[in-house]
């Protein structure tokens, strides 16, 4: 019998695939665009310079230094969602909370 494509074993093999294989390719790709980026960007930069320089105007350059990237923030996906549906579920289980969880009898 087939499996579904939602089946736990597809996507574990998928995931490994994605994590081994094919990440190496992308971070490869990724890095020789940025490198790719940065050199046209100080193409730009010494053209816009010498453009300055030929109109006689006085040109002060500044060295900035390259500093790593801060960690980016952690976005947390948990919580629950604008379904309405989920607003349903919500409110039930806040409702159910509310109850208490004894009574007395007379």
């Amino acid at each position: 019998m087939a499996k579904s494509l939602r089946a736990s074993s597809h996507l574990n093999a998928k995931s490994i695939k994605r994590r081994g294989v094919f990440q190496k390719a992308v971070d490869a790709r990724e890095q020789r665009i940025s490198d790719k980026l940065k050199e046209d960007l100080l193409k730009q930069k010494i053209e816009d310079l010498k453009k300055k320089e030929e109109q006689g105007i006085d040109v002060e350059i500044e060295e900035k230094k390259v500093t790593e990237k801060a960690p980016l923030k952690k976005i947390t996906t948990s919580g629950w969602r604008d379904g309405r549906h989920h607003v349903y579920k919500k409110a039930k289980l806040m409702k159910q909370s509310k109850k208490k969880t004894s009574f007395t009898r007379f």
